[in-house]
């Protein structure tokens, strides 16, 4: 066989993943870009915090800003999805700083692949009401939006699930997060924003929910913008913590763990994920760019109770039922692979549970930022994270 020789630089750009590109983007470019294409986007305000919100795309948070309309644009979504006018078509891979998934990805019971086919990725297939389904809108004011509709998802198994969801989403004033947090933020220069989502499913059908024909969790994600430095923080309960849950790829030196904390490298370099189950759990991640000076954290309603039952999204997995209750995803540009995924995302599940006819299931994720200098920064991601920012992996 003759071998192509290729120049070396072409064959950088073409076979190597490529590391997304730090652009800026300020939350009026985005707005502006969105307006476009999203009917009903609403910004809701709280001083020179902003929230760009769709109630129709499922209340969909786009992205957020804690400096104003020039301030940087926190949340990622599929810019190039709506250029070629397939988003709304698509909603599942829209992305957007949080947005209603439901579980699991993989099994018996997935949601995203049809009855009787391998389970590969040529063959997902997302429901149809979770791709395309408009929500319509409940309520808006100055800080919270509510949409809702009826929804049919389908599983591998043949099981039907008729729900109603809602979500509800709460743009919080710098007292709100102080006091959800329990921090400080008057003294010194640093700039917040914090919002919550809450998610509600209800079992409008006529028949109870089965762990044996599958259940129905919900499950949040948030797509972030990477940077080089990156990392994320997971603290656990266990100061004897020594793995985590890996996904799709080796990750030798993209984890490390310290004193029941894991650092997780988010530089959407390197494709892979990482989870814990829930006996590792405590409600609460993070991450910090140097790059950006900014401290993302994220808090989620979580149930201790061992009887509860957490759906397994991994891959090659027999059990469907000893799941993590939170992942970080790390993407990567890889175009010969197509894949094209220049965010990390963080992901939180709620219990499945057997629901009755008129049941409901529910599921509140909060999001917060703050940007600083790294001595301002520090002090709430020790209190909130046990973790200096002066310590490695950040310095």
């Amino acid at each position: 066989m003759n071998k192509l020789i290729l120049p070396s630089l072409l064959f950088t750009l073409l076979f190597s993943c490529q590391s997304p590109q730090k652009e800026f983007t300020s939350f009026q470019d985005d707005v502006d870009f969105l307006r476009q294409y999203v009917d009903d986007l609403t910004v809701l305000k709280k001083g020179e915090a902003l929230m760009a919100v769709s109630p129709s795309w499922q209340g969909r948070v786009f992205t957020t800003s804690l400096d104003g309309e020039n301030g940087r644009s926190l949340g990622y979504y599929n810019q190039k999805l709506f250029k070629v006018g397939k988003a709304d078509q698509q909603l599942s891979k829209a992305g957007g700083e949080s947005r209603m998934w439901f579980g699991p990805e993989v099994g018996d019971f997935s949601i995203f692949f049809p009855p009787n086919v391998e389970q590969v990725g040529e063959n997902m297939k997302v429901s149809a009401d979770l791709d395309t389904l408009k929500f319509n809108t409940d309520e808006t004011s100055n800080k919270q939006v509510i949409a809702s509709n009826d929804m049919v998802i389908e599983n591998a198994y043949g099981t039907s699930f008729t729900i109603h969801a809602s979500r509800s989403i709460e743009l919080f004033d710098v007292k709100t997060i102080e006091k959800n947090l329990g921090i400080q933020l008057q003294n010194g220069d640093k700039k917040s924003i914090g919002f919550e989502t809450n998610t509600i499913i209800k079992n409008t059908g006529n028949t109870t929910w089965s762990k044996d024909t599958g259940l129905l969790p919900i499950w949040i994600l948030g797509c972030f913008h990477p940077s080089e430095k990156q990392w994320a923080i997971v603290p656990t309960n266990s100061s004897e913590l020594d793995t985590v849950t890996n996904y799709f790829t080796d990750q030798t030196g993209r984890v490390m763990i310290k004193k029941g904390v894991a650092f997780y490298k988010v530089d959407a370099g390197y494709l892979n994920k990482m989870g814990l189950p829930q006996k590792h759990i405590r409600p609460i991640m993070g991450s910090y760019s140097p790059e950006m000076n900014l401290l993302n954290i994220v808090v989620y309603s979580f149930d201790s109770d061992p009887n509860l039952l957490y759906v397994n999204s991994e891959w090659g997995k027999e059990n469907n039922y000893d799941g993590d209750v939170m992942n970080i995803f790390n993407g990567e540009i890889n175009l010969p692979l197509d894949r094209d995924w220049p965010f990390y995302e963080f992901e939180s599940f709620s219990a499945a549970k057997e629901l009755q006819p008129g049941e409901e299931l529910q599921h509140k994720q909060s999001v917060y930022h703050f940007e600083g200098s790294k001595e301002e920064l520090t002090p709430i991601a020790e209190q909130l994270l046990g973790v200096s920012l002066f310590d490695a992996p950040f310095n």
